[in-house]
C-alpha cells in the first residue's frame, strides 16, 4: 500500500510540474472513462482492437504529463549552457553572482527563466544563493542542473575560479548536447527503417499472405482448412503485435538511448500495426474473392 501511495505522490508531482492544469485524480478519471468508452465501441468490431484502443487511450492520457515533464526538463537543459555563459560573461565585467543571476533572468531562456526569477525573489527575501540554487535544482527535476548546482556551490565556497568553472561547464554541456544531436541525426534512418518495417510493411505483407493462404485452400469449401487459416490469422496478429512492440522499443533505444521513452509509443504503433493488418486482410481478400471473400474475411477478423 505504501508503494502505491509513493507512486501516486510521484505522479502528482509530475502532473504539477508539467503545468497541464488538471488535477491528477481528474486526469485519471477522464482517461479511464474514455478508455472504457473506446473499448466498448471497438469491441463491436474486434476484442483485440478493444484492448489495444483502451491501452492507447490510457497510455496517452496518463503519459501526457510525463511527456510534458520530459520536454520541460529538456528545454531547461538546452538553455543551461547559454545561462551559464551569460552569467560568466557578467562576472567577467566585475559583477557579483547575484548581479549575474539578475541579468540572466532578464533574458528569455524558456522554463529556466522562471526558475531564475524565483531564485532572485528568494535571495531578496533573505535566502542565500546556495540555498536558492539548490532549491531551484530540486524543483527543475533535472539531474544535469543538480550536478551544475553542486559544482557551482563548491567552487564558490572554496574561493575557486567561479568564472572559469561556469565557462568550462557551459562548453562541456554544449559538447554533450552536440554529441546527442549527432547521434539522433545519424540514427534517424535506422530508426525510421525499424518503425516502418515493423509497424507498416510487416502487417501489409502478412495481411496479403493471410488472404492468399485463404484463397489457396479454397474459400468456404473446407471447414477444417478454414479453421486452420483462422488459426494462422491469430498467430499472425500475435506475432505482429509482439514484433511491433519489440521493434519500437529497439528503435527508441537506438535513437534516444533511453528505453523508458518507448512506453508511450508502443501501444500506438501496436494499434496501427493491428488495424493495418486487418484492413489489408479484408480488402485484399475482397478483391481476389469477390463479395463472398469480403464476407468471409470480415467474419475472420473477430
Amino acid at each position: 500500500m505504501e508503494k502505491i501511495n509513493d507512486k501516486w505522490e510521484r505522479y502528482e508531482e509530475i502532473v504539477k510540474f508539467s503545468d497541464i492544469g488538471i488535477k491528477p485524480i481528474v486526469l485519471v478519471a477522464i482517461t479511464l472513462t474514455l478508455a472504457i468508452i473506446g473499448a466498448i465501441i471497438a469491441s463491436f468490431f474486434d476484442m483485440v482492437l478493444a484492448i489495444l484502443a483502451a491501452l492507447v487511450i490510457v497510455d496517452i492520457g496518463l503519459g501526457l504529463p510525463i511527456f510534458l515533464r520530459n520536454r520541460k526538463i529538456q528545454k531547461i537543459e538546452e538553455a543551461l549552457p547559454d545561462v551559464l555563459h551569460h552569467m560568466s560573461t557578467t562576472l567577467k565585467t566585475g559583477g557579483t553572482i547575484e548581479t549575474a543571476l539578475r541579468e540572466a533572468s532578464r533574458m528569455d531562456y524558456g522554463p529556466i527563466t522562471k526558475g531564475l526569477r524565483r531564485m532572485l525573489r528568494e535571495i531578496q527575501e533573505g535566502s542565500t544563493f546556495e540555498k536558492s540554487l539548490n532549491s531551484f535544482a530540486e524543483r527543475s527535476k533535472s539531474r544535469l542542473l543538480e550536478k551544475v548546482s553542486t559544482v557551482v556551490i563548491a567552487a564558490r565556497r572554496s574561493g575557486g575560479g567561479l568564472i572559469d568553472t561556469l565557462t568550462a561547464m557551459s562548453e562541456d554541456i554544449r559538447s554533450v548536447q552536440r554529441l546527442r544531436e549527432e547521434r539522433r541525426t545519424k540514427t534517424l534512418l535506422q530508426f525510421l527503417f525499424i518503425i516502418v518495417a515493423g509497424s507498416f510493411i510487416a502487417p501489409f505483407i502478412f495481411g496479403i499472405v493471410r488472404s492468399v493462404l485463404f484463397v489457396l485452400v479454397g474459400i468456404g469449401e473446407e471447414v477444417v482448412e478454414t479453421g486452420i487459416v483462422a488459426q494462422y490469422g491469430t498467430i499472425f496478429r500475435l506475432y505482429l503485435i509482439l514484433q511491433s512492440a519489440l521493434g519500437t522499443a529497439g528503435a527508441v533505444q537506438v535513437r534516444e538511448g533511453e528505453l523508458s521513452k518507448a512506453v508511450i509509443y508502443i501501444p500506438i504503433l501496436a494499434l496501427i500495426t493491428y488495424v493495418l493488418y486487418t484492413i489489408v486482410s479484408v480488402y485484399f481478400l475482397a478483391m481476389v474473392g469477390g463479395g463472398e471473400g469480403a464476407t468471409i474475411a470480415a467474419s475472420l477478423i473477430i
